[in-house]
């Protein structure tokens, strides 16, 4: 959140599963831009609060809840004190990373996941990715996870 790097000093920047375990994720993207040099690319792949199981803790619909209820969830079930990530909808993040301008390859690797070395999450003629291929399709914004570039 605080690169110690000059302005416009990097080409490409990776951002993987990160902005919900930071304080302040548009600080974090707001500094990615800053150290971008100009026509610069983030990978950017983040999960979706409107996940069914949240993969930090294994609870289903955790990211959906209300945070002071995540609270008791994970204590309830055993899973540590707090409740820490805070995942943003497809809608937050996009505006999140607003400044920016997206190149999205969800859609793609969902599609054809041998071309994109993804089969490991995601097996060509299994229910799975039937079943991934018709939510990318038609119900875009309950996918677990987006897999953009972001262009400065």
């Amino acid at each position: 959140m605080d690169i110690d790097a000059k302005e416009n000093s990097y080409d490409v920047v990776i951002c993987s599963q990160v902005y919900e375990h930071v304080p302040d994720a548009s600080k974090m993207m707001s500094e990615i831009y800053r150290v971008l040099k100009p026509g610069g690319v983030c990978y950017f792949a983040a999960g979706n609060r409107l996940m069914w199981n949240e993969p930090h803790y294994n609870l289903p619909l955790l990211s959906v809840i209300p945070k002071f209820l995540a609270h008791y969830y994970v204590r309830f079930a055993g899973r540590g004190k707090e409740y820490y990530e805070t995942h943003f909808t497809l809608w937050g993040l996009r505006s999140l990373v607003h400044q920016f301008q997206i190149i999205d390859f969800t859609r793609p690797i969902i599609h054809s996941p041998e071309k994109y070395a993804a089969q490991y999450m995601m097996q060509p003629g299994t229910t799975k990715a039937r079943v991934a291929k018709l939510m990318a399709r038609y119900i875009y914004w309950l996918v677990p996870c987006y897999v953009w570039l972001l262009k400065k």
